[in-house]
């Protein structure tokens, strides 16, 4: 064991276990430390993923049961018991059935059992005139991850055995949404000898010392260790913790020796210099970081960046989490100055008010986008969002004309944030620690029960609009206009304190007093 990472278990049982089961296989591309502490540990953490990482997992068995529903001929084992699944998976691939939904397959790997659940088996036919079959990864996202090749590698290697042929059969990744089909397919046909070697480094990595932690918002939330490693990075003040910190950086500064964020403080600028994807953060920027993570303190950036601009006006969206369609729009001016525009079909483009915010009902996107020119052209200046989603959503879905006049008055402010301060906000396994929400809590905005989640608001929105008369349900959307409301001032918030801190730099030629106004929004719920 190292200094820099405790050891929570001191058990060790054999690997591999006499099951194996290929998802879990999945976490030698995504993380060593998952695979060396779940080898420790005879009983993981009861921790369950984040609210996040559940709506994906929702979201991405709504995707595939979507796929599923439009092949023809399938067979779907999914109802049985894993027992009864293996069974019949072996009785349809022998029958030749066209495809296949659920199966279940197990093989020896070596002295023990690799078992596997492919998303989707298809039968292809040979050319002697009988079949095979090759398995299908469905997934939502559109560029592969190495996770995705590992399992759907573990999959390939079973359907061999089960087919008992010695040419590695293909296997399929079904990438994207388009419509009710994938966006893109890609096929993959390397030999599976690499992943056979793969699956013993996994024997190796739970001998060794434990490997550094990571925080990767891809895999984290899912995974029953964050707490622990939360903890861990913590308590050693470990470089995971610094927010924008690519994971070649990361490599580079342990080969180096450098685990502790106060090691980063002390490096020549000439060490800094040749580290890996410098921009935009790298050099005297990751010194910065490190420096504010230690004494929390916000740290002025170097740059000579341009006079903050007048901002008049807040905007946050929510879209479709599968389409990324805006079916609502939060805006936000001087305090109390707010509005709602939500995307009713049904609507012709009337005003309401719920909980006291004027509400306005657009029957489409395009005219949502109409009431937010209008809007911010009545009250003047420019209007700040968070990160570049609004700005590619308006290029996607609002009419040339509004685009046109809308696109020069938007503002990024993390972007704006960013080139000027950095801030004390750790990066952890459920956060990248540059996020709207982590930035805000840290100048102490609050969230209620009601409005800390997207899914809350999207559940509402989607259970409202499918009523026969949405007007006489509005009520229903109370839960989507908390969240917005929430998000949006928690924008505000974040940008007033920005031209609040900027100014008394200005005044003060020194770092300002950024604790008064953070203590004034202590009692903020956004």
């Amino acid at each position: 064991m190292t200094d820099e990472q405790p050891q929570p278990v001191t058990t060790v049982p054999s690997f591999p276990p006499s099951w194996i089961d290929a998802d879990d296989l999945a976490w030698l591309a995504r993380c060593e430390r998952r695979i060396w502490l779940d080898q420790r540990s005879v009983h993981p953490p009861p921790v369950t993923p984040t609210a996040d990482a559940r709506a994906r997992m929702a979201l991405r068995a709504a995707h595939k049961q979507r796929i599923l529903a439009g092949i023809p001929n399938l067979e779907d084992l999914s109802a049985l018991d894993w027992s009864e699944r293996v069974i019949q998976t072996r009785r349809l691939m022998q029958r030749g059935a066209a495809a296949i939904a659920g199966a279940a397959l197990e093989a020896p790997l070596a002295d023990h059992t690799l078992r596997g659940a492919p998303d989707l088996l298809i039968r292809t036919a040979t050319t002697s005139g009988a079949w095979s079959y090759r398995p299908v990864a469905i997934v939502l996202h559109t560029r592969p991850t190495r996770w995705d090749r590992l399992l759907l590698d573990a999959w390939r290697w079973l359907v061999g055995q089960t087919q008992g042929e010695a040419v590695d059969p293909p296997g399929e990744l079904w990438l994207g949404a388009s419509g009710d089909g994938p966006a893109l397919v890609k096929r993959q046909s390397a030999s599976l000898a690499p992943f056979t070697a793969q699956v013993w480094r996994a024997a190796v990595i739970a001998t060794r010392e434990a490997p550094p932690v990571w925080f990767d918002n891809d895999h984290c939330p899912f995974c029953t260790w964050r707490t622990a490693c939360d903890a861990a990075a913590r308590e050693t003040r470990d470089i995971a913790l610094l927010p924008g910190l690519s994971r070649r950086q990361g490599i580079a500064l342990r080969q180096r020796g450098i685990h502790r964020i106060e090691q980063v403080v002390t490096l020549e600028p000439g060490v800094l210099a040749t580290l890996p994807d410098r921009l935009p953060y790298g050099g005297e920027r990751l010194r910065l970081q490190a420096q504010a993570l230690l004494s929390d303190q916000p740290q002025p950036t170097s740059t000579g960046a341009p006079q903050l601009p007048h901002v008049g006006f807040f905007l946050d969206i929510e879209s479709d989490p599968l389409t990324r369609e805006p079916w609502a729009f939060g805006l936000a001016g001087a305090p109390g100055d707010r509005m709602i525009i939500v995307v009713d079909p049904t609507s012709d483009g009337r005003s309401t008010a719920l909980n006291g915010v004027p509400l306005i009902l657009a029957p489409d996107v395009r005219e949502g986008w109409r009431r937010v020119l209008a809007a911010v052209q009545e009250r003047g200046g420019r209007l700040a969002h968070w990160g570049e989603a609004e700005r590619l959503m308006l290029e996607q879905s609002a009419e040339p004309s509004v685009h046109r006049k809308l696109a020069p008055l938007l503002v990024d402010a993390r972007h704006e944030l960013g080139v000027r301060v950095v801030l004390p906000t750790p990066r952890l396994s459920d956060q990248r620690g540059g996020g709207l929400k982590a930035i805000a809590r840290w100048l102490g905005c609050t969230w209620s029960p009601g409005a800390d989640h997207w899914t809350l608001a999207w559940e509402a929105y989607q259970r409202w609009v499918r009523q026969p008369s949405p007007l006489a349900a509005i009520e229903m959307l109370a839960p989507a206009i908390v969240y917005l409301i929430a998000d949006v001032e928690a924008l505000a918030a974040v940008w007033r304190w920005l031209e609040a801190f900027v100014g008394s730099i200005s005044a003060n030629d020194g770092l300002p007093d950024w604790r008064a106004y953070r203590d004034t929004a202590a009692t903020l719920e956004c």
